[in-house]
This record gives structure tokens, sequence and C-alpha cells, in this order.
């Protein structure tokens, strides 16, 4: 990611307010080489629930949708990608006669990927990043971007719903953790994690084994009420619990 990349993170993180957030993100986008993004959240807290959502899509390609009551995501993308615990490729789904598809590739949103994010609480989001451009050479980049897409999505979602919950309670109390700080272990671990590495990586980095790498990454997600590492590396970032770097 590099350490401009790791600072459009940390921004993303330390976001307090819808506005920040936003402009957080948007600039992050473009950072990892993305023309277009979206971002779309449901949160709650106490019994109440609000959505989260933002985006810089071309103008054109918004007047088509709401004159036609359509979803901003092509097709059966946002459905689709809200099934997947993997980033959804655009391109792996678009159906080839699909008009919905015909017309992004023609307003500017030609090719991209859709990373879901879910949370406790029936909590989700769904981060989309768009090129203007499709064919090999887009390809390539938007899978080179994949890890980088995935860790933003997380620190988005992480974000907003710390801004949700402010607007519905009107404060957002510091989640207490089950203990004061990660093991030495455990950030290990989680460092690793965040530098894009695989379970069988960081044991052969630590010299431990694959099933110790996954029991302290569990230990690490339940400590921090993660939905997955990705959430927990932007959660240990935003509580200094880890460096960035």
């Amino acid at each position: 990611m590099g350490l401009s990349g790791t600072l459009r993170l940390k921004q993303v993180v330390a976001s307090r307010s819808r506005g920040e957030l936003e402009q957080a993100a948007l600039l992050a986008a473009s950072h990892f080489g993305f023309h277009y993004f979206m971002f779309w959240g449901r949160f709650s807290a106490r019994g109440e629930s609000r959505g989260v959502r933002f985006d810089n899509f071309p103008v054109e390609w918004h007047r088509y949708c709401v004159a036609r009551g359509r979803d901003l995501l092509p097709g059966s993308l946002r459905r689709r990608a809200l099934q997947e615990v993997t980033p959804m490729l655009w391109s792996k789904s678009a159906p080839p006669r699909d008009r919905s598809f015909a017309k992004a590739r023609e307003c500017g949103l030609a090719t991209g990927v859709s990373c879901s994010v879910r949370g406790p609480q029936a909590q989700w989001s769904l981060t989309s990043f768009a090129l203007p451009h499709d064919g090999p050479a887009a390809e390539r980049r938007i899978v080179s971007a994949l890890p980088d897409c995935q860790l933003l999505a997380c620190a988005i979602h992480y974000a907003a719903a710390r801004v949700a919950g402010r607007s519905l309670d009107g404060s957002y109390p510091a989640r207490r953790l089950s203990n004061e700080l990660l093991s030495e272990r455990e950030s290990q671990c989680l460092i690793e994690s965040a530098r894009g590495k695989t379970t069988s990586e960081i044991a052969q980095a630590l010299q431990i084994s694959e099933r110790t790498v996954a029991f302290h990454l569990a230990n690490v997600r339940r400590k921090l009420d993660a939905a997955n590492s990705r959430h927990a590396v932007t959660k240990a970032l935003s509580l200094r619990l880890i460096a960035a770097g």
C-alpha cells in the first residue's frame, strides 16, 4: 500500500462526521487509481437503523437510474455482491447483453469491483470502485488493487458505523475491549495480515503453525468485535493497538 496509502486509510478511520468520511473515502479511492466510487451501508444503534450512502458516480448515470427507479449499481450487482464474502469483479458478473451494464459503460462506469462487509446486529455495507474503461489492462489494474480495496472497504464500514452511531445516539461510546491490549503474538499476526500475507505466509514468517496463526487472528477478531481480519486491522489502527506502516 505504501506510506501515502496508509495515511489515506488513517484519514478514513479518523473521520468524525459524514462529510469528513465522504471526502476521505473519495480521496482514498482516487489514490488507489479509481475514477468512481460508491459506499452504501446500513447501521443500527439502540434499535434504530440508519443508512449511510455517498458516491461520485456520473450525473448522467444518476439520472438514468432515477428515471427508471433502478439501483445505482447496474444489473443485479448489489444483491449479488452482498451475498459474497470476497470482492466481486463486475466483469465476472455482467451478462453480455444486459442493457443497464451497456448504459453504465456509456456513462463511464465500464468496469469495477464491489466489496461487502458485515458486522454485528445485521450491519452491512457495500463499497464499489469503478473505472471508465474496460479491457485486460483495466482488469489487471483492479486485481492488483484488490487488497487495498478490501482494506479500504473495512475502514469505511467501521468509520460509517461510528458516524451513524453518533447521529442516532448523540454520542458513540468507545467499545471496551475484552483485553486492554493484544498479546505480542496477536499483534504480530495482525500486522502481517495487514501487509496482505496469507495464513500460510504469516506462519512461515513467524515460524509457527498455520493453526496457531488462525487461533491468534480469531482471538483478535473476538477482542475487537471485528467482522473479519481486515476489519480488525482498521479497528486496531484506529485504537493505536498496532502501528501503521
